[in-house]
C-alpha cells in the first residue's frame, strides 16, 4: 500500500473533480486502453453508453470489498466524511468521522455538540484502531493529510453556533496532540490568513502548507450568482503559509477562467512538485507549481 501512494492520492483529486467514474476512465487511459475507441462493425451489438460522472454502466473499480472494515469503539456510528490518507511511515490508514452527523456540516450533529474523538489511525491489515483523537477542537472535519514526519493536518469546514470554533485548520502529531492552528476560530472571511469553509489542505515538498478554502461556489452556475458570490465575500482559493504558519500568499477567486475555482474541493502535490486542485463545481483539474503559477489543466 505504502509505495503506490502517489497514485492514490491523485485518485483522490479524480474523484473529487469529476466523479467516481471518471476516476474509472481516467485508470483506464493510463492503463493504455488508448486514447480513440474505435467505431463498432455494423453487425456488433452497440454497447451500453456510461456515464462517467455517476459511474452508471461502468465496472466496479473494487469488487472485492471487505465488510465491516475499521474497529470504531463501543456505541460509535460512523458519520460522514470526505477524507482518508496513508501514513507515510507505516502504510497505517488515517481518516476522520464527523462524530455521527448524516450531513456534511450544518446538521443536527456535528462534532461540537457531540464531542467524541474523530480522527482515527486503523491498522491496514485488521483494522484495529491505533490511535483516535481529536475531541472538543473541530466541528466538520473536511480535508486530511498526513505529511511525512507522520503529523496529521485537519481542515475544520464550518463554525459552531457560538462562533468559537471552525473554520480553521489544524496540525496534530501522530499522538493527537495540537501543533499549531491556522484561521481564525468560528470567523469566517476572505482577508490574508483568514479561511471561509476550507476544505482540503497538503504539505508541500519543501514544508509549506497549502489550503484550498471555499465551498460555495459549485452552486453558482451563472455570471449574477459568480458576481453575487463575489460581492457578499465567498471565496474559491489557495492559500499558502510557511511550514511554521505564517501567512504568504493567496491565488484565486470563484470563476472559470483559469486559475479560478468554483469549490477547490481536494489538493495533491506529485513527484514533480506540481500542485494538484480538484475544480469540483468547473469539473476539472488545475494544476500549479509551489508558487501558484498556472501550468495546466485536465478534463474529461
Amino acid at each position: 500500500m505504502k509505495p503506490h501512494k502517489g497514485a492514490a492520492m491523485l485518485s483522490r483529486i479524480v474523484v473529487s473533480a469529476f466523479g467516481l467514474g471518471a476516476a474509472v476512465l481516467v485508470a483506464a487511459w493510463d492503463a493504455g486502453t488508448g486514447a480513440h475507441a474505435q467505431a463498432p462493425a455494423a453487425n456488433t451489438k452497440r454497447a451500453v453508453v456510461a456515464n462517467p460522472i455517476t459511474g452508471e454502466g461502468l465496472p466496479n473499480p473494487a469488487p472485492v470489498v471487505t465488510r465491516n472494515w475499521g474497529q470504531l469503539p463501543a456505541g460509535r456510528k460512523w458519520g460522514t466524511t470526505a477524507g482518508i490518507d496513508i501514513d507515510p511511515k507505516d502504510g497505517h490508514i488515517w481518516a476522520y468521522e464527523r462524530c455521527g452527523a448524516g450531513t456534511a456540516g450544518g446538521g443536527p450533529v456535528d462534532c461540537d455538540n457531540t464531542p467524541v474523538d474523530p480522527i482515527f489511525k486503523f491498522d491496514r491489515k485488521t483494522g484495529a484502531v491505533l490511535a483516535n483523537f481529536g475531541k472538543g477542537i473541530m466541528v466538520t472535519p473536511h480535508g486530511i493529510a498526513v505529511d511525512k514526519d507522520g503529523n496529521v493536518w485537519i481542515a475544520d469546514f464550518a463554525a459552531n453556533a457560538a462562533g468559537t470554533k471552525g473554520h480553521q485548520v489544524h496540525k496534530f502529531s501522530p499522538k493527537g496532540e495540537k501543533l499549531l492552528s491556522l484561521g481564525i476560530p468560528g470567523k469566517p472571511g476572505n482577508t490574508d490568513g483568514q479561511f471561509n469553509q476550507p476544505n482540503d489542505v497538503v504539505v508541500g515538498p519543501d514544508g509549506s502548507i497549502y489550503v484550498a478554502d471555499g465551498h460555495d461556489g459549485q452552486g453558482m452556475t451563472t455570471a449574477a450568482a459568480i458576481a453575487e458570490g463575489l460581492k457578499r465575500g465567498a471565496t474559491a482559493r489557495i492559500s499558502k503559509f510557511t511550514p511554521d504558519g505564517k501567512f504568504i500568499k493567496s491565488w484565486g477567486k470563484i470563476g472559470v477562467r483559469h486559475g479560478e475555482f468554483r469549490t477547490p474541493h481536494a489538493l495533491v502535490f506529485d513527484s514533480k512538485g506540481r500542485l494538484w486542485v480538484a475544480d469540483r463545481g468547473n469539473h476539472r483539474i488545475e494544476i500549479f507549481d509551489a508558487n501558484g503559477s498556472y501550468l495546466e489543466s485536465r478534463y474529461m
